[in-house]
């Protein structure tokens, strides 16, 4: 077995000597430039979580589909029951969400995320103008029993707070498209 006669304190004393400095030259080393890491694809996408308001969008979507179950079985016929809108925002938001959802695992589902969100926007806005004419012919106060009233402003709440999640999403996902399509133009130009 070999044994080293230097000790690290000898090496030490020797690089001080050699560069007259006085100190180690491991503690003179100064990093002048740092190298930025690659981006990953979607990466400031995924830095805002689109998982979890995909989630989000999910559950209220499944609450939107089984409060529009309950109106279409307690109510008399008024437009929102009549184009099933509850049931249909319900579906797509749920879609929607797990589109979302499957952004992280699966990065070409981006353009195709996009064009639902939009296809969210607009049913949900049709949604909700149906939904507003409904309330405004109806009375929702009750002594009894909840009236389909009460049921459609719950169901206006969750359609309203979806609509800002699907526009907050197109927002992020036309962000990412274009930086998406810039770095594709600048990799065919070299």
């Amino acid at each position: 077995m070999a044994c080293a006669s230097t000790s690290m304190g000898d090496i030490i004393q020797q690089e001080e000597e050699e560069t007259g400095t006085g100190e180690p030259l491991l503690w003179q080393y100064c990093a002048s430039e740092l190298v930025p890491a690659k981006k990953l694809p979607l990466q400031n996408l995924l830095q805002k979580q689109p998982m979890a308001l995909g989630a989000v969008q999910m559950v209220a979507g499944i609450t939107s589909f089984g409060l529009g179950v309950t109106l279409a079985a307690t109510s008399t016929l008024s437009l929102a029951v009549l184009f099933r809108v509850p049931i249909f925002t319900g579906l797509l938001f749920f879609i929607c969400g797990l589109l979302c959802f499957l952004l992280h695992r699966f990065t070409r589902l981006v353009p195709i995320c996009f064009a639902v969100n939009i296809g969210c926007l607009s049913v949900a806005g049709v949604g909700i103008v149906l939904l507003t004419i409904d309330l405004s012919s109806e009375d929702i106060t009750s002594y009894g029993r909840p009236k389909p009233g009460a049921i459609k402003v719950l169901i206006l709440c969750v359609t309203v707070l979806n609509t800002f999640i699907s526009a907050l999403l197109v927002f992020w996902l036309n962000c990412e498209m274009r930086s998406m399509h810039k770095s594709k133009e600048m990799s065919h130009n070299c």
